[in-house]
């Protein structure tokens, strides 16, 4: 969450809200519980779709993954009710009703599921205009100027299904935060119509694709310059120069000039893409690329051949406004890097590997977890962050004496991270207000630095939600989230508990483990490319960290007479985490839990 001064004072709580909820959604700083959901209501039945295409192909081979039993759990058909049953939905049920769809899901077999496949196809030829149809709902509930919880609820939901929906059309989500804090905070100042920007906004964001140049500089040898000569690729040239290209921009004219400059062994590979963006194009471009120099390192693999890590991308629209961006692929999630916090941590590595009292096996899986994690950030491809991430994480939960791995992962992930969850959110939420100008935060009036007891008050969620809701909306409806979450039909014999909220959570982790897994065949087993999964690779990042710094900090603080090792820790888990369910969820249990998060910045 970004705490934004508006520059415009004539703005309503409603418009505020707009803007304060969609750079939240977009910004890669925030926790994975506020960003960007990776499928709305539309989304999912796509997928749905595709996996049971696959599986009619024969590619996915287990249907409990489409279609769970007791045994498997939530998997993908549980998640296309939650999300059918949103509202808005803004999906129109004109040749299948939504009562004939829900029917279809029920009986959906393993031998009984071809009839969904061209239902799901008429949906979604009756939804061609399922953005257009968002944008004006969002429109809508803007204007109504209603800053009821249910109405933001609606704006939150809607702004979901739109950021989810245009990265689904491959917009870049670089791309659509940059585009909304220019239009809603850099520009729409006193005197500025709302209207006229959120017009604007949905001009761009319905616009079509158009064609970018994406040029790279490479330094190579002449073998490989031979090669590439002789190689024909449609929307790849091989230039000496890019003496033709004018930027208007001081500091991309500059860039460009130091980028131009001619060395004997030096060349600029132009690649032409189709693309809603300009992020979106440089992605397609380096694919196109990779695949451009995997057929020339068939034979000059010992070749020197050397990308720079500027690229220069140009939208036709605007040729003259071209600019340079970096030649990688950024995932979302903000972690600490100071220098005291990466010392504290890494110091714990060799008290744990020196600790004879530690097992070998428990010591293998941390030193080969820390590894992949450090091969998966250093990788350039997504599918190789996805994998050496996914690596690192399933050796972490393997066990010689059980052969499903993926249930001991589900099961051990689930539990750590539901305990840490919700103080997790919370002191989020608790940073966040932190940073509000004191005027504000004396509103809020059980809050103190001196502690967290305030976190367990009714009190503290109401003050926010009553006298922040004018200039904070956002502050304030995460606090009313968080009380209908926490304090709903609470009394004095019922205190405040998280056990939906924490239910819910558990239920996402499960679904979304089942998809992640899928993902992982299709990448090993298909040799899948286009998998599209920068989003879940962000989670997969984020898991694999999570759970290293919670082990990681559990073994540096073992104490015991006898041998110690990973499954401690999530027997641990486990036992702490029926106590709490024992004593009915309480939100006091889980904000007093010992959990190591303060590795998210």
């Amino acid at each position: 969450m970004q705490i934004i001064d508006h520059n415009n004072e004539t703005l309503t709580i409603c418009q505020k809200f707009f803007i304060e909820k969609s750079i939240e959604l977009l910004y890669m700083g925030s926790i994975d519980s506020y960003r960007i959901k990776l499928n709305n209501p539309l989304t999912i039945l796509q997928e749905l779709k595709y996996c049971l295409n696959e599986f009619d192909k024969g590619r996915i081979k287990h249907f409990h993954t489409i279609k769970g039993t007791a045994k498997s759990g939530k998997v993908l058909i549980d998640e296309v009710h939650t999300l059918l049953a949103v509202a808005p939905s803004y999906i129109k049920y004109d040749t299948i009703s939504l009562e004939y769809l829900t029917v279809l899901l029920g009986q959906t077999k393993e031998d009984n599921y071809k009839k969904l496949i061209p239902s799901i196809k008429m949906l979604l030829d009756d939804n061609q205009n399922y953005i257009e149809r968002v944008v004006d709902g969002i429109g809508t509930l803007i204007a109504s100027n209603d800053s009821s919880f249910e109405n933001l609820c609606k704006i939150d939901t809607s702004l979901n299904i739109l950021f989810s929906s245009l990265i689904k059309k491959e917009f870049s989500k670089g791309f659509l935060y940059k585009l909304f804090y220019g239009i809603f905070v850099h520009s729409l100042r006193n005197g500025k119509s709302f209207e006229d920007h959120f017009n604007n906004f949905k001009t761009r964001i319905l616009a079509d694709k158009c064609d970018h140049q994406v040029i790279f500089r490479i330094d190579t040898t002449d073998k490989v310059y031979t090669a590439m000569s002789h190689i024909a690729v449609d929307g790849i040239t091989l230039q000496d120069d890019i003496d033709s290209i004018t930027l208007t921009g001081t500091r991309a004219t500059t860039e460009l000039t130091v980028f131009n400059v001619k060395l004997d062994k030096r060349k600029f590979i132009e690649c032409t893409v189709e693309a809603l963006d300009y992020l979106s194009a440089l992605k397609k471009a380096r694919r196109q690329l990779s695949e451009y120099l995997d057929v020339l390192n068939l034979g000059l693999s010992g070749e020197f051949l050397n990308i720079h890590n500027r690229v220069l991308v140009i939208d036709q629209r605007s040729p003259e406004r071209g600019d340079f961006q970096n030649n990688a692929n950024i995932l979302d999630g903000k972690y600490k890097a100071e220098q005291s916090h990466y010392q504290t941590f890494t110091s714990k590595i060799p008290s744990i590997i020196n600790n004879s009292k530690i097992i070998d096996e428990t010591k293998e899986k941390i030193k080969s977890a820390v590894r992949y994690l450090r091969l998966g950030n250093q990788s350039t491809e997504i599918e190789h962050k996805f994998i050496n991430y996914w690596i690192g994480l399933e050796y972490l939960f393997s066990n010689y004496e059980s052969n499903n791995t993926i249930v001991r992962l589900k099961t051990h992930f689930i539990n750590a991270h539901a305990i840490a969850y919700t103080k997790r959110n919370v002191t989020s939420f608790k940073r966040h207000f932190s940073q509000l100008p004191t005027l504000q935060k004396d509103k809020a009036t059980t809050y103190t630095i001196a502690n967290d007891e305030f976190l367990k008050d009714k009190v503290f969620y109401q003050d926010i939600e009553t006298e922040l809701i004018e200039n904070y909306p956002l502050i304030a409806y995460r606090a009313m989230k968080l009380k209908e979450w926490f304090f709903k039909n609470t009394s004095a014999t019922k205190p405040a508990n998280a056990k939906n909220y924490l239910n819910r959570h558990k239920e996402n982790l499960e679904i979304h483990f089942t998809r992640i897994y899928r993902l992982r065949n299709e990448i090993i087993h298909d040799a899948a490319l286009n998998t599209n999964n920068q989003l879940i690779v962000s989670n997969l990042r984020y898991y694999l960290t999570f759970i290293l710094n919670e082990v990681i900090d559990h073994l540096s603080n073992a104490t015991t007479n006898g041998s110690v090792s990973i499954e401690d820790y999530f027997i641990g888990n486990e036992l702490k985490l029926g106590n709490i369910e024992h004593k009915g969820f309480t939100l006091v249990d889980f904000l007093d839990v010992e959990c190591a998060i303060d590795f998210i910045s």
